[in-house]
């Protein structure tokens, strides 16, 4: 692997991401009932003004207004005062409540306007038509990438798929220097487009623009994708190049140990799968070749540990008293050393 595609040894430990890189937001339509007050005595009901939630409170707009006039900062009583009205079929009343959300929240409590804003491109993004213009509208006043995001993640959940690209591309040329766009774009490529191909020029356009110091995490998660969507080889291949250059990365041998081992024992259904020889002597290999760089004894008193509980689920008697007779004689050669 080329050298301008590796950090340096003295970088940070990996962070392992998990496949909720990006931030999964609850749907628009919540369920607020213990904010609503129940105070039938003040309140005129009228059929087409009223809903019956799962407590049989009734709720109306009355009860909504009244909330608001009390907490006029609570994001949660705007939101649900738009599903409110979603439920009735009633986008352009449901707009009007999230406009006036935006223009009475305090402009100091931003994240009580971003989860209207967010709010609003759920709703426009399902509902609507103008997932544009309020999606440049919260870039204005919010954090750029977060909208970038979210907008993101729900177009993905949507499945609009022509827009999706559209916007990824358009991040990964707005935040060039961020790896949780170019991962969040190469997760995308992976499992919604099923595109290997530009999967792989995604990757090494990521390489070319982020900083140095980002490059081994971005690896990861490129082999992450491929052992979870699309190519285990290709992934392995990943890993075996990275440890071949920093050997002494124990953070990198557990990833690739965790990665590799839950790729071939855990399905969909959580189903116990039992490894053929083949896959249970490469697994043992990579133990093998993480004990012989001699790490400290805490590091490798959690390999023998780990090798051990592998061996207790995939293996057998004899492969378990191997592990421990390995572990029993590291243990003896440090007590000579004493």
């Amino acid at each position: 692997m080329k050298d301008d595609v590796i950090i340096s040894d003295h970088e940070d430990d990996i962070i392992y991401e998990h496949d909720d890189i990006i931030r999964d937001h609850d749907d628009i339509i919540r369920d607020h009932d213990d904010d609503i007050l129940d105070d039938n005595n003040n309140t005129q009901l009228k059929n087409n003004d009223i809903i019956i939630n799962n407590n049989n409170k009734v709720i109306t707009p009355f009860d909504y207004e009244r909330l608001i006039a009390s907490e006029k900062n609570k994001s949660a009583i705007w939101i649900s005062y738009i599903a409110f009205y979603l439920e009735q079929n009633n986008l352009e009343e449901a707009r009007k409540v999230a406009e006036r959300a935006l223009k009475t929240i305090d402009i100091h409590e931003i994240d009580e306007k971003l989860n209207i804003y967010l709010c609003y491109i759920n709703m426009e993004c399902l509902y609507g038509d103008k997932l544009n213009d309020i999606f440049k509208r919260a870039l204005l006043c919010n954090n750029e990438k977060s909208i970038y995001l979210h907008t993101i993640h729900i177009l993905k959940k949507n499945k609009k798929l022509t827009q999706l690209k559209d916007l990824c591309e358009e991040a990964i040329k707005k935040f060039k220097y961020s790896k949780k766009i170019w991962s969040c774009y190469l997760q995308i490529l992976h499992n919604t487009f099923k595109d290997e191909e530009y999967a792989h020029n995604i990757l090494l356009k990521s390489l070319h623009s982020l900083p140095k110091k980002k490059h081994l995490n971005m690896i990861i998660n490129a082999a992450r994708f491929e052992y979870k969507y699309s190519n285990k080889e290709r992934g392995k291949t990943y890993f075996e190049k990275l440890i071949q250059e920093y050997p002494k990365r124990s953070d990198l041998w557990f990833t690739y140990l965790d990665i590799h081992i839950n790729s071939l024992t855990k399905n969909e259904n959580k189903e116990k799968i039992k490894l053929n020889l083949k896959e249970l002597q490469f697994i043992r290999n990579i133990f093998e070749r993480f004990l012989s760089y001699k790490f400290k004894p805490r590091v490798m008193k959690i390999i023998f540990t780990k090798w051990l509980l592998f061996e207790k689920s995939q293996g057998n008697m004899h492969s378990q008293k191997t592990v421990q007779e390995k572990a029993y004689k590291y243990v003896e050669s440090l007590n000579a050393l004493v």
